[in-house]
C-alpha cells in the first residue's frame, strides 16, 4: 500500500511539476501539493524529501515529452499489475463476440413464381458482442448484443445493435443443485444443431427468445441430470412458426389479441448425459392460443464417436389452435438429422437432412417438405473460419401449383470469433 501511495503521489507531483515548474526550482504549487500529501499521510516527510531530490536531479536532463512518457509508462504498469485498480474487473468480466460476413446465391428469388430469376447477396449475417460478469460465487450477469442480416436484401437493411439477451443466473454447483435464470434470452426449448453456414428451419420456427424465469435442478453425478421449468408471457413460438415460411400459417380473427401480458406460457425440459459421448433430452412447450393451447413436444440427442458427431432433433405439434376459416387444426412435424466429420484439425465436413410435414391434407402451396445441406469449414487462421455450403429446399406443392418445387442455395461465410 505504501508503495502504491508513493507512486500515486509521484504521478500527481510530476503532473503538477510539468505544468508549473521551471528547470531550476519547484513551483509554489508543487511545494503546496507536497505538504498536502504529507499532511494526509499519503507520503512521509522522508519520502517528500526524497521526491524533492529526485526531481531536482532529473530536471536538467528531462524535457516535457520525457516526463509525459514516464508518467504514461507508470500508469500502464499500475493498470497491468495484478494488484492494479483494473485487476478485479479483469478477473470478473469477460468479453467475447463474433463477426460473420456472407455471400449467398439462390437460383430462385421468389418461391411463389416458377419463372423467377436467381439472386445473389453480400451482407453481414452476424455482429455479436457477449459480456459476462461474475458478480459473486452465486451470481453471473450476461448481456448479449446482436445485429443479424445487416444489409441483406429483404433483411435488416438498417439494423442496429440490439439487446438480444440480458439475464442473471443464480447457480453454485458446489453448494446446491438448484439454479435460477431470470431475464431476456433464448429460452431452453430446442437445440437446433448445425455444423454448416445455415441454421435449421426449425431454428426459425421454434426458437423462443424473450423475457422468462427458469427454475432448474442440475446434478453432474451419475448422469449429468438437468431438469428445468421456465415461465414466460405471450405466444412467441406460434408467432415464430407463422413467420418461418414453412407453409404453416396462423388463421385467427382480426379481433383476436395475442398480446396477453399474463404469464401463461411455460417450457418443461429434461436432459441427461449417460456417457461422455451421448446427451439426450426432452422438452415440452405450451402457450395460450386461439380456441386451444398451442403445445409442442421436442426430443433431441447428440452422439460423438471417433471424429464424428451425430445429432438428431424432433418436433411434434401435439396441440394446435383451430383455424378460423375452416375450423381445423393443423399439427406439423419436423425431423432434423446431422452428421459432421472432423477430417483434420483444421477441416470439418458436415451434412444435414431436415424433413417436414405441415399437417395439410392435401398439401398446400409453399409447404416445405425437405431440406438437404452439405458444407465444409476450414480454419484458415486462429479463430478465423472459412465456411462453404450447398443447400437444397424442396416443397410439397399440389399439382398445378405456380410455386417453385425446389430452390438451390449456395452460401459462403467468413466467420471471426474473439
Amino acid at each position: 500500500m505504501r508503495a502504491r501511495n508513493r507512486m500515486v503521489a509521484s504521478i500527481l507531483f510530476f503532473l503538477l511539476f510539468f505544468l508549473t515548474t521551471s528547470a531550476q526550482a519547484l513551483s509554489p504549487e508543487t511545494e503546496m501539493l507536497l505538504r498536502l500529501l504529507e499532511k494526509k499521510g499519503i507520503v512521509t516527510r522522508n519520502e517528500v524529501n526524497e521526491l524533492r531530490r529526485e526531481v531536482s536531479a532529473a530536471v536538467p536532463a528531462m524535457d516535457r515529452e520525457t516526463i509525459k512518457a514516464e508518467i504514461k509508462d507508470e500508469l500502464k504498469k499500475e493498470m497491468a499489475a495484478e494488484t492494479g485498480p483494473l485487476a478485479s474487473i479483469q478477473d470478473k468480466v469477460s468479453i467475447s463476440g463474433a463477426v460473420e460476413a456472407d455471400y449467398q446465391y439462390k437460383d430462385h428469388r421468389d418461391i411463389s413464381d416458377k419463372n423467377s430469376d436467381g439472386t445473389s447477396d453480400l451482407f453481414v449475417s452476424t455482429v455479436e458482442l457477449d459480456v459476462q460478469a461474475v458478480v459473486n460465487d452465486w451470481t453471473t450477469a450476461d448481456v448479449v448484443f446482436i445485429a443479424e442480416d445487416v444489409w441483406k436484401e429483404g433483411g435488416n437493411e438498417d439494423a442496429t445493435t440490439l439487446f438480444d439477451q440480458a439475464y442473471v443466473t443464480f447457480q453454485n454447483e458446489a453448494a446446491s443443485p438448484f439454479y435460477a435464470v431470470i431475464g431476456k434470452r433464448d429460452l431452453p426449448f430446442g437445440n437446433f444443431f448445425t455444423h454448416t453456414v445455415s441454421d435449421t428451419e426449425t431454428y426459425n420456427a421454434y426458437l423462443i427468445n424473450g423475457p422468462g424465469a427458469t427454475l432448474g435442478y442440475a446434478m453432474q453425478e451419475p448422469v449429468n441430470l438437468d431438469v428445468s421449468l421456465t415461465w414466460y408471457e405471450g405466444e412467441k413460438l406460434i408467432s415464430a412458426l407463422h413467420a418461418a415460411s414453412l407453409g404453416w400459417q396462423r388463421d385467427t380473427p382480426t379481433s383476436y389479441d395475442d398480446s396477453d401480458e399474463d404469464v401463461q406460457s411455460y417450457i418443461a425440459r429434461l436432459s441427461i448425459t449417460p456417457m461422455d459421448s451421448l446427451t439426450v433430452g426432452l422438452g415440452f412447450d405450451s402457450e395460450p392460443g386461439y380456441t386451444d393451447r398451442n403445445e409442442t413436444f421436442n426430443a433431441f440427442a447428440e452422439f460423438t464417436f471417433a471424429d464424428f458427431t451425430l445429432d438428431a432433433e424432433y418436433f411434434d405439434a401435439t396441440s394446435r389452435e383451430k383455424h378460423e376459416t375452416d375450423g381445423k387444426s393443423y399439427e406439423e412435424k419436423a425431423l432434423v438429422i446431422g452428421l459432421a466429420y472432423q477430417a483434420t484439425q483444421a477441416l470439418e465436413v458436415a451434412a444435414r437432412y431436415e424433413g417436414y410435414d405441415m399437417g395439410h391434407d392435401p398439401d398446400q402451396d409453399g409447404d416445405l417438405g425437405a431440406v438437404f445441406a452439405l458444407g465444409a469449414n476450414y480454419n484458415i487462421f486462429e479463430d478465423v473460419t472459412l465456411m462453404g455450403e450447398y443447400r437444397r429446399l424442396s416443397y410439397d406443392n399440389p399439382a398445378g401449383s405456380t410455386y417453385e418445387d425446389t430452390v438451390n442455395e449456395y452460401n459462403l461465410r467468413v466467420a471471426v470469433g474473439f
